[in-house]
């Protein structure tokens, strides 16, 4: 029984559209993205996101759709399950009104309504192979669908929809501002006719497109002939009075290479035919106007139209390519007197290249020579145009980036850092936009500033008094002097003579205390200094330690100053009278390490009760009573690891004692409400160096209102905050950190103040971001990665890549058209596991293709190897030969050849396994054993033990044990068993599902993805008495994900010692062609029935978007059956119960809708919930 969690949402843009969909005088860009839309505002600041929200379907087709009468566009989406639903985008003000919302005013809230949701399933027709094509005439009366071959669904608009019109032609009734609608609000007047199926002759249609200008709705359609010819030809259609599409008698034939067509807008009318060699305009009613020019060979993936008059197009190529073609029209003078219609002639087309982008998947011209170029293979992009080349010669400005890890073809789970937390390292994008990405989860510090500034020992802010919520001052300590800096308004950093500040020595602290003074702790005194906005500017107050006795270190509050004199003396000092005099005094048998007397006193924040004081030799921590200076608790610490840091906190209401140790681990005590007590702590590794303890402000991310967040400093930086009355731990995206300060100053708003190492030499100011949240690093490698896996020894990865390179261009006789073959060249590469720079590569031979890789260590031999498989690219089919490589990584970090077998057939997948080298060889499964010699030839390193036939394809192997599961492209998945020396054959999936991944989730589950977006589950049916029942693999779960899985991976990336037990336990990890990260987690019985019930009282209760219901979403579904959802659990649902407002919460519990009553109270639910939200 599992749970299944989106950890990131998929990246991939696979569809884009613009138009006035939020407001008649708004500009909007959508995006489709899989299973989401995100909706943005075209602005003079660029693109902001304004909505984002999930359908139950796999988005087909996105298309702007404005029937008449209406001022703004309504939104036409198809789902690969033939739904078609339309929807509306309003803004809302606080008032509940979606009318008229100002978009710049405030965050008006976003409604989504559902107008009007068409079934286009056909059950006995063959799905298209082009896809679907959905195209609306230019009267927006007709709706035309290509999805089977040979028919043609058309959707008449009904004439009276526009009675569905409000004021200023806006549709009413909204649902409320939720990724669901809470009630259907599907309209009693529908938007479309019933579909007409209207059969058609061309089979093999690759585009199609309506005609503007005609009376009727004239359809142009290209298509491919059973001798694979391309023709255009022209249909009109009749709803009334035809069923089916009638011929106009206009053809064009033999288009060689041509894709797809594009309408030119009236008055000039027509189309374009882009092909892979030309381009060509045809106006069908004017023959004589035909155009056409060749171009070098390309294929054109997506366009767009770039002004009304459509006079200029843009064109983006499978290379990342973007063109401009322009139509050259007939403004000869005097010409359009006579003939008033030729000043729209095309007389011409000019095609120019302006520049590279990543390589489009789908591109919108926005406004103000503005691109947004959304892509699959790589990072989408927001670009600008210019009319002059810049110095490589290009026409276009990247002006922003929005990262895409689309499509993950495989990823490693690696703990580089050692801290019991994953990271994914995949391999991402293709062709000239693949690259290395880390994934991984915590705190993202974005940086605003950066300054070389070496040597910083300490670092503090100031405020203007002690009740301001900004900064704006900086306190930095060196070895032997302090600079104060303060940073303007416009972040310019000035340096302060602050009058009575000690410049010339090391300050131990600083900070603001009461009457708007300043404290300053230096080894030789406690200061306390009035500003320069004081009236008595300067030092006002002076403390000195007896004779030479100094200060080792010191804490404060707004009132109160403890500082240790001596080594073993701890002096209690009031600073909160204008003036500096000591209260106590108590000396203690050991040495102090550190202290704190940070107030937790909500009702009293600028004074404590208490301190914390950490003591050297005997190794313990003590409260000391203030200002009485009495021991009340003491505790000694296990080991011999000196306690470095110290920080009393409250979150959510709990008083904590926070110790870092000098070996990087954290000590958690929780107080109780008199703080008289040091109970047993809680232990957590946060890293391996020191650990310096401060606060932060609590105005940022993560869990919002007033609780404490705690940055731990060290080696593996950690935010430290609480949920739910639980502590969390979140990584930061640094490398080492030696101390931090709040810093929210107008220039940098809500932002810290960061020293990093010595080494490093830097102060950074920079932004927090959302707590446990994944942020993703990319490392190019521009070209096509297929595989990667961790050499743990070697400290680096190995990865597998194909480059497409390109032969010498070929004119082509009588043309100006030049063609050029590609030949694809495959490698092994070893990156470094911190830079990820390029160590060395392996090439491989040509037309061979690598295909897997792992790291093996075989029996008898220590050394850690690299071994890859191959496949012939030659062979048509399925591949002939191939071969098994042994390379050895060197001290050097090169690569060499040091075994090499060739086998019949190609190795697909290959594992390490019991110190031999298993691999899937196309139907059989070969286990080798190693035999080491000094010879370099394959007959005496790797020796066939072993082998198992009974599969087409095995694409995928999964370990466990002494167990194997082969998943098989045909044949499903494969239980088998290494046992004196033979694989046997256990059980077998009865069904042939074609798989793309496979992993064990534990001794008696596994765990399979197909190629139909669903994943299922498999047991041994160790029930059964039957021979034949034993030897098949038992069903026990399905569920239909909508996004295609690569890789299945154990592994989690949060940390795995967390403070409480987990209501699941995160097993697996699982990477998709459209980018998305996903968990996998198991359930018990008692939390699956539960969240079951859950999840089917809120699937009523929360109606899918445009009426899309979730049962039948989440329905198993592969190319031969189809089942209902069992022991899966859609996460991502559940986790919109913490999102819902009383009313619905109650309707849930209540079972309403339906549903059954859930007799588990809102806070247990909330609980598991917000427990749950966190295992990812």
């Amino acid at each position: 029984m599992n749970i299944v969690f989106t950890a990131r949402k998929s990246s991939a843009v696979f569809q884009a559209i613009k138009g006035n969909f939020t407001g008649p005088d708004d500009l909007n860009l959508i995006l489709g993205k899989g299973t989401r839309i995100e909706v943005y505002l075209i602005g003079d600041d660029g693109l902001k996101q304004i909505k984002e929200f999930g359908i139950y379907g796999e988005i087909a087709c996105l298309e702007p759709f404005r029937p008449a009468g209406h001022t703004m566009d309504m939104l036409m989406v198809t789902t690969t399950h033939y739904k078609m639903l339309t929807l509306s985008l309003r803004l809302s003000t606080t008032d509940g009104s979606s009318f008229g919302a100002d978009v710049t005013a405030g965050t008006p809230q976003f409604n989504i309504i559902s107008d009007s949701l068409v079934e286009l399933e056909d059950r006995h027709a063959r799905p298209s192979e082009a896809g679907q094509i959905v195209i609306i005439d230019p009267t927006s009366s007709v709706v035309c669908c290509h999805l089977f071959q040979g028919l043609l669904k058309c959707i008449g608009v009904n004439p009276n929809v526009s009675a569905k019109l409000g004021p200023n032609g806006l549709q009413q009734h909204s649902t409320r501002n939720t990724p669901h609608t809470s009630r259907s609000a599907l309209k009693e007047i529908k938007t479309f006719e019933e579909p007409v199926n209207m059969p058609i002759e061309e089979v093999a249609i690759m585009s199609m497109v309506f005609l503007h200008g005609c009376q009727r709705p004239t359809l142009a359609v290209l298509y491919q002939d059973k001798k694979e010819v391309r023709h255009v030809k022209t249909y009109e259609i009749d709803l009334k009075t035809n069923d089916k599409p009638t011929e106009t008698g206009w053809i064009q034939s033999e288009l060689s290479g041509a894709r797809t067509c594009i309408a030119v807008p009236s008055p000039i009318g027509g189309l374009l035919v882009i092909g892979e060699y030309s381009i060509s305009y045809f106006n069908p009613t004017q023959p004589s106007t035909a155009r056409s020019i060749t171009i070098n060979a390309t294929i054109i993936q997506c366009h767009n139209r770039v002004d009304d008059q459509g006079v200029r197009y843009l064109l983006g190529d499978h290379r990342g390519m973007l063109y401009i073609l322009v139509l050259i029209l007939n403004n000869s003078p005097g010409s359009s007197s006579s003939h008033p219609n030729r000043q729209f002639q095309v007389v011409d087309l000019k095609l120019e290249c302006l520049g590279t982008t990543s390589i489009p998947e789908a591109i919108v011209y926005l406004d103000n020579d503005h691109v947004f170029v959304g892509s699959h293979f790589g990072d989408s992009q927001l670009v600008l145009l210019h009319t002059e080349a810049d110095q490589n010669g290009e026409y276009l400005e990247v002006m922003e980036t929005f990262t895409n890890i689309a499509p993950v073809t495989d990823f490693d789970v690696v703990d580089l850092e050692g801290q019991g937390q994953g990271q994914i390292v995949a391999s991402s994008g293709a062709f000239k936009d693949g690259s290395l990405r880390i994934v991984r989860n915590g705190v993202g510090i974005n940086d605003r500033a950066v300054l070389e500034l070496p040597g910083v020992k300490g670092l503090w802010s100031l405020k203007a008094n002690l009740e301001a919520t900004s900064e704006d001052t900086l306190v930095m300590s060196f070895l032997n002097s302090t600079r104060v800096v303060r940073v303007t308004p416009d972040a310019e950093m000035v340096q302060e003579e602050m009058e009575g500040f000690l410049s010339e020595s090391r300050t131990l602290l600083s900070g603001n205390v009461q009457a708007n003074l300043i404290l300053q702790v230096t080894p030789e005194s406690v200061r306390l200094i009035a500003p320069p906005q004081h009236i008595q500017a300067g030092l006002i107050s002076e403390w000195k330690p007896p004779s030479g006795q100094l200060i080792s270190m010191a804490s404060m509050n707004g009132t109160q100053c403890l500082v240790a004199v001596g080594g073993m003396t701890l002096v209690y000092l009031d600073v909160g009278s204008e003036a500096v005099h000591e209260v106590r005094r108590t000396t203690f048998e050991n040495e102090i390490a550190c202290v704190d007397v940070t107030s937790i006193d909500p009702a009293n924040p600028h004074a404590s009760q208490v301190c914390a004081v950490g003591l050297w030799t005997d190794i313990r921590v003590v409260l000391v009573r203030l200002p009485t200076m009495e021991i009340i608790a003491s505790h000694g610490l296990p080991g011999e690891i000196l306690p470095r840091s110290l920080l009393l906190s409250r979150f959510e209401g709990v008083p904590y004692l926070l110790v870092g140790l000098g070996d990087g681990q954290l000590l958690t005590f929780a107080l109780d409400a008199a703080l008289s007590t040091l109970p047993i702590p809680k232990r957590i590794s946060l890293g391996t160096q020191p650990i310096m303890l401060r606060q932060i402000s609590s105005s940022r991310g993560g869990t919002g209102g007033a609780s404490s967040h705690i940055f731990a400093c060290s080696d593996r930086p950690t935010v430290i905050y609480s949920s739910n009355r639980k502590l969390l731990y979140s990584n930061v995206n640094l490398k080492q950190v030696a101390t931090v300060a709040s810093f929210n100053c107008e220039a940098f708003p809500n932002a810290l103040a960061i020293v990093g190492s010595d080494d490093e030499g830097v102060l950074r100011i920079g932004s927090i971001d959302e707590f446990q949240e994944l942020h993703v690093q990319s490392f190019p490698i521009n070209e096509s990665p297929r595989r990667i896996a961790y050499l743990a020894s070697k400290k680096c990865f190995g990865v597998l890549s194909i480059r497409i390179v390109n032969g010498q261009p070929e004119p082509v006789a009588g043309t100006s058209l030049v063609t050029c073959d590609e030949a694809e060249l495959g490698f092994v590469r070893l990156h470094d596991d911190q830079t990820f720079d390029l160590l060395h590569t392996y090439e491989l031979q040509r037309d061979e293709a690598p295909q897997c890789i792992t790291a093996v260590t075989f029996a008898g031999d220590t050394t850690s190897y690299v071994a890859v498989g191959t496949a012939d690219t030659a062979s048509d089919g399925l591949p002939t030969k191939g071969r098994i490589l042994i390379l050895e990584v060197f001290e050097t970090s090169q690569l060499k050849l040091v075994s090499e077998l060739e086998v019949k057939g190609g190795v697909m997948s290959i594992k390490e396994f019991q110190g031999k080298l298993l691999c899937g060889i196309n139907e059989r499964l070969c286990l080798y054993s190693w035999k080491t010699s000094e010879k370099l030839t394959a007959e005496s390193n790797l020796t066939l033990e072993c082998s198992h036939r009974g599969f087409i394809l095995i694409i995928s192997l999964a370990i466990h044990g002494e167990f194997i599961v082969a998943g098989d492209l045909i044949r499903s998945m494969t239980l088998l068993r290494y046992t004196d020396q033979k694989i046997v054959e256990i059980a077998r999936d009865a069904c042939t599902d074609m798989l793309t991944a496979v992993e064990i989730i534990d001794d008696e589950t596994f765990i399979a993805a197909d190629n139909a977006s669903s994943i299922f589950t498999l047991v041994k049916n160790t029930e059964t008495t039957s021979e034949d029942e034993a030897k098949r693999l038992q069903w026990s779960g399905g569920w239909h994900l909508g996004d295609q899985i690569n890789r299945f991976k154990h592994g989690s990336l949060v940390m795995t010692n967390q403070e409480s037990d987990a209501p699941a336990v995160p097993k697996l990890l699982f990477a998709t062609v459209s980018g998305a990260i996903g968990v996998v987690a198991t359930l018990t019985p008692e939390k699956y029935e539960l969240l079951h019930h859950l999840e089917s009282n809120m699937s009523k209760v929360i109606k899918g978007v445009g009426g899309l219901d979730h049962a039948e979403w989440r329905k198993f579904r592969s190319d031969a059956r189809t089942l209902p959802s069992t022991n899966f659990i859609d996460g991502d649902l559940i986790e919109v119960f913490l999102d819902l407002s009383q009313d619905e919460v109650n309707n849930v519990l209540e079972g309403a809708e339906g549903g059954e009553p859930i007799k588990v109270s809102v806070e247990e639910i909330t609980k598991l919930v917000e427990e749950l939200s966190r295992l990812h």
